[in-house]
C-alpha cells in the first residue's frame, strides 16, 4: 500500500486570535442565499401506547420554532458579531410567518425574504418525548423558485452585492439556487471579487464562480470524488481523514476553490488550501443525539474570518472552536461570541489549573501550562486517561522514540500518525534510555527540551517518558488500536509488532521524508564547525 505524507499545518488558538477576530467581525456585511427552512422541535412525555398502533402517544408540552438551513446560517453570522443580509424566498403559509418571527428574535431581518404565493415553506418538525426523537416530518415545496420569484432574487443580488463584504451560498438543492441565479452570482464575483464560500450539496455547479471556499461534509465529498465510503467493522479500516488526505488538490480543482473545508463530524475536519500544505483540525467527543446546524455554525464562522483577512489556518481553528460550541448544546443552534469566547477560555483555563505529579520521573519539571496539559508523568494516570478515551470510543495511535532534535522528518511522520485516528500518545525515550541506544554523546536535548518541544504539535495529544529500551510496558496499559513506526523499521524485525497484535491493534510503518534525521542534522553541524562555520 502505498502511503502519504503530509506535512499538516498547525496553529495553536489563543485568546488574542480570538479577542481580535471578534473585533474584527464586528459589523462586516454578509449576504447569505440559500434555502431557508423552519426547524420545529415539538416537546413532551409519553407513558402510555397508541390502540390503534404500537406507538407511542406523545403528550406535547413544548413547541420551538428555529430558523434552520441558511436561515441557521445566517442567524450565526448575526450572533457572532456580523451584519446579515439574508436573501431567499418562502411561501405565503403559517410556517412562512413562525420563520419571519424566528429569524427577527434572533435580530435577523426578513426584509429580502421574497414570499412566493402557492409555495410551501421549507419545514422540518421533530417529534420529541424525554429528549429522545422519535420522528421528523419534512414538508415544503423542492421544485425550483417560479420566474418571479427567480428574477426578484437577482434583483436583490444585483443591488446588496457590492456593498458586501463577504457573501455565503447554503445551497440545500431545494429549489433557490436556479442556474439563473447561479449565473448572477458568478457575474457580479466576476466583478467584485469579494469573499465567497459556498457549502452546497452539488459543489461542481458553482465551480466556475471563483469560490474563496467551499465547506463540503464527508458524504459531499465522496459524492464530487466519486468514490466509495470506508466500510465499517474492519480491524484495519482507515479514518476518513487518512482517506480523504490523497484528493486534497482534486477537491479543489473539482470545486474551483482556492481553500476547501471538508468537515468528519468527530473526527474534525481537513482544510486543503492552493500551495499550502494540509490543516487539521480537531473536536472532542460529545454525548449528543439530537445536535443540528453545526456545519452552518462552521460556514458562517468561516466566512467572517477570512472577510478579516486571517490566515487560513486561523480562520479554520476559529471556525472548529465556533461549531464545537452549538456540538455541545441541543436541537438546531447558533454560536453567541460571547459563548465562543467562555469556550476559548474554559479550554485555556484548564490547562492553567492542571497540576503534575513527577512521581516517576521527579527530574523532569514541565515549565510550561502546555507541557502540564500533555505531559503525563506515571503509568496511573495513562491508564485512567485510554481507559476514558476508550470509553468515549476514540481511536488510539501510539507511537515512540528519542525525538532528540526535532526535525521536518519528525512532525509530518507524527501528523500522519495522528492522521490515523482521534488520540495521538507518544512514547518518548528517557536521557539514559538514548544513551544506551545512541551513545554516551546522546541526547543532544534532555528529556525536559524535547518534551517542550512536542507538545507544541497540535497533532500530539499526551507524551510520557520511559526508562526501558522499548516501549512494551506502554503498549499493554494503552493497548492501542494503531501502533506507528517509521519505514526503517520491517515488521519482521520490529520487536513490539507480536504484542501489539496479540492486544488487537494494527502495526503501521509509515516512510519517513527523505534526507531527514537527527544523525544527518548532527554530521552537518559538525562539517560546519569543522569548516570554522557558525558558533
Amino acid at each position: 500500500m502505498k502511503h502519504h505524507i503530509f506535512n499538516f499545518q498547525h496553529s495553536t488558538f489563543t485568546k488574542p486570535d480570538l479577542d481580535w477576530l471578534l473585533n474584527a467581525v464586528t459589523n462586516l456585511n454578509v449576504i447569505v442565499i440559500g434555502d431557508a427552512i423552519l426547524d420545529c422541535y415539538l416537546q413532551g412525555f409519553s407513558d402510555r401506547l397508541c390502540r390503534e398502533a404500537p406507538v407511542p402517544v406523545v403528550n406535547v408540552t413544548n413547541s420551538e420554532y428555529v430558523p434552520g438551513g441558511a436561515a441557521n446560517t445566517a442567524v450565526n453570522v448575526c450572533s457572532l458579531g456580523g451584519q446579515v443580509t439574508f436573501i431567499s424566498a418562502i411561501g405565503d403559509d403559517w410556517e412562512g410567518s413562525l420563520l419571519r418571527q424566528a429569524l427577527s428574535r434572533r435580530d435577523v431581518s426578513s426584509t429580502h425574504l421574497i414570499i412566493q404565493a402557492g409555495r410551501q415553506t421549507l419545514a422540518k418538525q421533530r417529534v420529541m418525548a424525554s429528549s429522545q426523537i422519535l420522528v421528523r416530518f419534512d414538508s415544503g415545496t423542492t421544485d425550483a423558485i417560479d420566474g418571479n420569484t427567480e428574477q426578484a432574487l437577482i434583483d436583490e443580488l444585483e443591488c446588496r452585492y457590492p456593498e458586501c463584504d463577504a457573501a455565503i451560498v447554503s445551497d440545500y438543492s431545494y429549489g433557490i439556487l436556479t442556474k439563473r441565479v447561479i449565473e448572477k452570482l458568478a457575474q457580479l464575483q466576476a466583478r467584485h471579487n469579494h469573499v465567497l464560500v459556498v457549502d452546497a450539496k452539488n459543489l461542481a455547479a458553482y465551480r466556475h464562480l471563483g469560490i474563496t471556499a467551499v465547506k463540503p461534509n464527508y458524504e459531499q465529498v465522496l459524492k464530487l470524488l466519486n468514490i466509495s465510503p470506508l466500510k465499517t467493522g474492519n480491524a484495519i479500516a482507515r479514518s476518513r481523514i487518512e482517506q480523504i488526505i490523497p484528493y486534497g488538490d482534486q477537491i479543489l480543482d473539482l470545486t474551483g476553490a482556492k481553500i476547501a473545508a471538508v468537515t468528519l463530524d468527530a473526527e474534525g475536519g481537513i482544510i486543503f488550501e492552493r500551495n499550502s500544505q494540509p490543516h487539521r483540525t480537531y473536536t472532542q467527543p460529545t454525548i449528543q443525539s439530537r445536535t443540528a446546524g453545526a456545519g452552518d455554525t462552521f460556514v458562517s464562522a468561516l466566512t467572517l474570518a477570512l472577510a478579516a483577512g486571517a490566515a487560513t489556518p486561523q480562520a479554520a481553528d476559529f471556525a472548529a472552536c465556533a461549531a464545537a460550541v452549538v456540538v455541545g448544546k441541543d436541537g438546531t443552534t447558533a454560536c453567541p461570541a460571547k459563548e465562543l469566547r467562555a469556550f476559548v477560555l474554559n479550554k485555556e483555563t484548564k490547562q492553567d489549573t492542571r497540576e503534575e505529579d513527577t512521581q516517576n520521573f521527579p527530574h523532569v519539571t514541565p515549565f510550561s501550562e502546555a507541557s502540564s496539559q500533555k505531559y503525563i508523568s506515571d503509568l496511573n494516570q495513562l491508564f485512567a486517561l485510554v481507559t476514558s478515551y476508550r470509553q468515549a470510543r476514540r481511536k488510539i495511535v501510539f507511537t515512540n522514540g528519542c525525538f532528540d532534535i526535532l526535525h521536518a522528518g519528525h512532525v509530518s511522520y507524527l501528523n500522519y500518525a495522528k492522521a490515523l485516528g482521534d488520540i495521538l500518545i507518544v512514547g518518548l525515550n528517557s536521557d539514559d534510555s538514548i544513551r544506551r541506544l545512541k551513545g554516551s554523546s546522546r541526547p543532544i536535548n534532555t528529556l525536559e527540551d524535547r518534551i517542550e518541544v512536542l507538545i507544541g504539535l497540535g497533532c500530539v495529544d499526551h507524551l510520557i517518558a520511559f526508562e526501558e529500551d522499548t516501549p512494551s510496558n506502554l503498549i499493554r496499559i494503552v493497548r492501542p488500536d494503531v501502533f506507528v513506526k517509521g519505514g526503517n523499521y520491517i515488521k519482521e524485525t520490529l520487536p513490539e509488532a507480536p504484542l501489539v497484535e496479540q492486544l488487537g491493534g494494527e502495526v503501521r510503518l509509515l516512510p519517513f521524508v527523505e534526507n531527514r534525521s537527527t544523525t544527518r542534522i548532527i554530521e552537518r553541524i559538525r562539517e560546519l564547525a569543522g569548516k570554522g562555520i557558525g558558533d
